[in-house]
């Protein structure tokens, strides 16, 4: 079976808010096996605002600040260039293509997208849909394919995205599996941030 070493991983604003232990047995796999961890600029704002804004909890927010303590996470480069201005142009153009959403909607989901693939992370964990989705495998196919030529930095770039179910039945010694990995992609094509039957 084909695996893939993973050496770097970013934090998703779902993944850390998630409310079920999994997720620090994750960020304690990951720290016992010395893999770098990551959040964005976008992913700390996102914290913040839901927090001020009162669409969270205090418990829920300092516990998320608590996870990427724990797991070290850096936060990285925040300086935003005309390489990723383009990628995430280029992202909110095929998650409109794939999903149907306006770019407003998923702004965000794409700057950690191309943060992620600017700075080679190899694994993005998330609870968001748009990211564990098989179709947002297109999106990043995409974002690739379109910049490849003009920036030879994204050529033969990829990222990994997985939700913490999936990183547990991927994940050993360092590795994920990538036949498990596809397996465990969701087949989810939605305009919404709500995921409602019918979606799937």
């Amino acid at each position: 079976m084909p695996h893939r070493p993973i050496e770097s991983v970013l934090f998703d604003t779902s993944f850390l808010l998630n409310d079920l232990p999994d997720v620090d047995k994750i960020i304690k796999i990951l720290h016992r096996g010395r893999v770098s961890c990551y959040i964005s600029r976008t992913i700390q704002s996102e914290m913040d605002d839901l927090y001020y804004a009162g669409r969270i909890s205090k418990q829920k927010y300092t516990r998320g600040l608590a996870r990427c303590r724990k797991a070290r996470a850096s936060l990285l480069d925040s300086d935003r260039n005309f390489l990723q201005g383009s990628m995430t142009r280029e992202c909110t153009v095929s998650m409109a293509q794939e999903h149907g959403t306006a770019p407003r909607d998923v702004h965000n989901d794409c700057s950690i997208l191309t943060s992620s693939l600017y700075n080679y992370i190899d694994l993005i964990l998330s609870e968001d849909f748009y990211f564990t989705s098989k179709h947002t495998d297109k999106v990043v196919d995409s974002v690739i394919d379109m910049t490849c030529e003009r920036f030879d930095k994204l050529c033969g770039g990829d990222v990994i995205l997985l939700n913490k179910d999936g990183f547990l039945a991927a994940y050993q010694n360092g590795q994920v599996d990538l036949d498990v990995v596809e397996a465990m992609k969701q087949d989810v094509r939605t305009n919404s941030k709500v995921l409602k039957a019918g979606n799937k």
